[in-house]
């Protein structure tokens, strides 16, 4: 076929191979044992059929038996050649996607015939680069020749191994006759019809079903790579098997989920797994609304799962009972339905069943307090629920709409969420995001249930996904509801109650919703700078998403003093927080038209983390109970902090940690903070807490939170130095102002932080007519007056860098 393009190779499903191979062994089988069964009669008839007519009949047998063998043999390597060329387009299919996968993480375009470009995104970020500009985007260009000839070349050995495994299957066959064997004149996806959808079904239920049954059933039941990321991406699909879907599943309308769920278990050998996982996939397939048939006639959805799983779904699954106790509805159900759905493929985007497993984990999760009592006891319910959840959350498409949904909101998104959530209540119900994450939120998960941590964990993971993209929006805008969520007024007496606030009774899930939190912070500021940002979502309209703040400016503070409510968490969001405030001041010197609004943002975040820990160690400092808490009594040097700015620039330009002041890697940190959540947790802006296995008293939590406090607090100098380095970047020729003769230059921070306060001193004197003199050529005040106060003693225990760390630009 020559070499395909890469939408093409995506949709290649070389399990169509597989399934053929596994069709062909079963018929040589079938023919072998039919020629073995005949050949020993023929023989056997020497003893009975004596003369010419006998002989005749044994002469003509041994022709068909050779034409038989001769069929039996090519069935045998066309089976062999199959599966070898499935194997093979499928190493290299997966070579390409890995290739292409590189070349768009690390910010390029890759076109439908493999041509590499430089993204408009890291076109932009080249627009700060200064006299450095010309250099990177040399450099550049260079990378994006090495993954196009990559990727063109993978691309070739698609269409190599493609055109090779048609040769194998038809050399396979070359020897025989057309009175031999006939070629099949219809396509496989033609058996897949309505009325063979019951027959395969029926021979599951009795236990009969064969390979080629299994086989059929598997080939229905699983999508291609193709279809899975139209999915993905918020597309519709059409589907020629939707018809045996469709069949396959209304023929389970007459029986329980657990029987459902024991479907294939009549079957010997591995039958019954297999069966489990496309039963897994078809509920998945068939309740998506993105599916349809080829005419568009026929939509997936809620309505098209079985009866009793539409029941156990949609119902309400809490029913309170005599004396304050409370029963599960259809418990079985719920449970065969969560065991059900750990099989098949979970990356199905979409799909009702996981809306519906979402909204009654939650409910369960919900009901299920500790005071509450259930007749099959707290624990029970809870494992529930967490099965539900787990199961069902890795469709970020469906947790998104879970959490954003609320028929009243003024974004079209939301109302459109609660549309389709509003599928999982019974009675005409109406379902509100917010109620469900509060459920969720506030139960006390063991710690081995992590359901409920998957629940939000890809909000964060999903900030690195390329910005304006399908998933980044999605991620965006689900972090937005989650943030309005937990910094809203109303819920704060449910998270954040001084008594037992959420990072008491669920640190892990809390410190999961501080790393989600951390990319989007910049949002939450109030930055408008898309460069700056790690997403800028829109709502279906294009217009840009209201900020949590602007219904309620505490919001954001809020939101701070609830994930302060674990000592991890609160060193993870914090350590976020002040690397977003470095990156803006820096971003202030870069770009002196809007050091004003940058600078603005900065401080109000500050501000937001301040007043969240000081929500916290005010409300709880006497009654926090954590048994676990650590200390953070080795006092924080937050301008450690600062050195996260170059460790950001050098993961984008590949430049170098601590390198020269007007070097590629500090330029780069216009283009936005690291998204990954790793990034804060490692950067150790915060000291690392003590051992957690050995407690300390409650006080000294609130101990632990005014050192980060402390750590946080503004810091004029800081503030100076940040944005100078910025500056400097883009006019190299002011550097001047910074000059010692013979003692180094101060925009060097050792040459600052002496220890006998000279360096302090010489900073004062250097930015003091520099910020006197760039304020006046700007006509402006773009550069903070210093302060007299500001000129204090510099040491470990305030901002001076620790160990071998260094600010931005600072050399060795």
């Amino acid at each position: 076929m020559g070499t395909p393009t890469i939408p093409q190779v995506k949709a290649w499903d070389p399990d169509v191979l597989n399934t053929q191979a596994g069709e062909w062994e079963q018929k040589a089988k079938t023919l072998g044992d039919t020629l073995d069964a005949a050949a020993r009669s023929v023989d056997g008839s020497h003893h009975y059929w004596i003369g010419d007519a006998g002989d005749s009949m044994r002469d003509r047998h041994d022709e068909i038996h050779g034409d038989a063998k001769t069929v039996k043999t090519a069935l045998d390597n066309g089976a062999t050649a199959a599966r070898n060329g499935a194997t093979a387009i499928q190493n290299a299919k997966t070579t390409l996607l890995n290739k292409i996968s590189d070349a768009e993480g690390s910010g390029f375009t890759v076109s439908d015939t493999g041509e590499v470009k430089i993204s408009t995104g890291m076109l932009m970020i080249l627009q700060y680069a200064g006299d450095d500009k010309a250099t990177l985007q040399a450099g550049l260009e260079h990378r994006a020749e090495e993954y196009q000839k990559a990727i063109q070349a993978a691309l070739t050995d698609c269409g190599t191994a493609d055109d090779d495994a048609m040769t194998a299957v038809n050399n396979a066959f070359a020897n025989l006759t057309t009175t031999q064997i006939q070629q099949p004149t219809t396509n496989q996806l033609d058996q897949l019809t309505a009325d063979q959808a019951r027959k395969d079904l029926q021979a599951v239920k009795d236990g009969t079903a064969d390979d080629a049954t299994l086989a059929r059933i598997r080939m229905a039941t699983t999508l291609s790579d193709y279809d899975k990321q139209e999915l993905n991406n918020g597309d519709t699909v059409g589907l020629p098997q939707y018809p045996y879907l469709q069949a396959f599943t209304q023929g389970m309308n007459d029986m329980s989920g657990e029987d459902i769920d024991q479907l294939g278990s009549k079957l010997k050998g591995n039958g019954s797994d297999q069966v489990k996982d496309a039963i897994a996939n078809d509920l998945r397939i068939i309740s998506d609304p993105q599916i349809h048939n080829l005419d568009g006639k026929n939509t997936g959805g809620m309505k098209q799962l079985p009866d009793s799983i539409q029941k156990a779904l949609t119902d309400n699954p809490v029913k309170s009972i005599p004396f304050g106790s409370h029963n599960v509805e259809h418990l079985d159900d719920l449970r065969a339905v969560g065991d059900l759905m750990s099989h098949g493929d979970k990356s199905i985007q979409g799909s009702d069943i996981n809306r519906g497993m979402i909204k009654q984990g939650a409910e369960l999760a919900g009901a299920a307090t500790p005071d509450a009592f259930f007749s099959i006891g707290n624990e029970n319910v809870g494992k529930l629920a967490n099965s539900l959840l787990d199961n069902a959350v890795v469709d970020h498409t469906a947790v998104h709409d879970a959490i954003i949904a609320d028929p009243k909101s003024s974004n079209p998104d939301a109302r459109a969420a609660a549309d389709r959530m509003n599928v999982t209540c019974d009675n005409g119900g109406k379902y509100f995001g917010n109620q469900h994450v509060l459920d969720v939120l506030e139960h006390p998960w063991a710690k081995d249930q992590h359901g409920a941590e998957n629940m939000f964990k890809w909000i964060g993971d999903d900030a690195s996904q390329p910005k304006g993209s399908f998933l980044n929006n999605q991620a965006g805008e689900t972090a937005y509801s989650l943030a309005s969520i937990l910094g809203d007024s109303h819920n704060q007496s449910a998270l954040n109650s001084p008594d037992n606030p959420l990072g008491a009774y669920n640190p892990a899930l809390t410190q999961t919703l501080a790393n989600s939190m951390s990319p989007y912070l910049g949002n939450f500021a109030g930055v408008t700078d898309a460069n700056l940002l790690n997403s800028t979502p829109i709502d279906a309209t294009g217009h840009p998403l209201d900020l949590p703040s602007h219904k309620d400016s505490s919001q954001l503070s809020n939101m701070f003093a609830v994930l302060d409510s674990d000592p991890d968490a609160a060193r993870t969001i914090n350590s976020a927080g002040m690397q977003w405030h470095d990156a803006l001041e820096y971003a202030a010197g870069l770009n002196p038209d809007r050091a004003i609004s940058l600078q603005g943002e900065a401080s109000r975040l500050q501000q937001a983390m301040n007043t969240g820990l000081t929500t916290d160690i005010t409300a709880h400092a006497a009654e926090r109970a954590y048994q676990a808490a650590v200390s953070y009594g080795n006092k924080g040097v937050f301008a450690d902090g600062v050195t996260s700015v170059v460790q950001t620039a050098a993961a984008i330009t590949g430049g170098s940690v601590g390198g020269p002041v007007y070097g590629p890697a500090a330029a780069a940190v216009a283009g936005g903070i690291a998204a990954t959540v790793d990034s804060y947790i490692k950067a150790d802006v915060i000291p690392n807490p003590a051992d957690p296995a050995h407690p300390l008293p409650d006080d000294k939590v609130s101990t632990a939170l005014n050192s980060i406090k402390s750590d946080i607090s503004n810091d004029a100098i800081r503030d100076q130095y940040l944005q100078t380095q910025g500056y400097i970047q883009q006019h190299p020729e002011q550097a001047h102002y910074f000059d010692q003769p013979g003692k180094g230059s101060l925009l060097d921070w050792q040459n600052v932080a002496t220890g006998d306060g000279s360096g302090l001193s010489a900073w004062e004197n250097a930015y003091g007519k520099f910020s006197h003199d760039m304020n006046e050529q700007m006509h402006s005040s773009i550069f903070p007056v210093p302060s007299p106060a500001d000129n204090a003693q510099i040491d470990e225990s305030d901002i001076a860098p620790k160990s071998a760390q260094l600010p931005p630009g600072a050399t060795k």
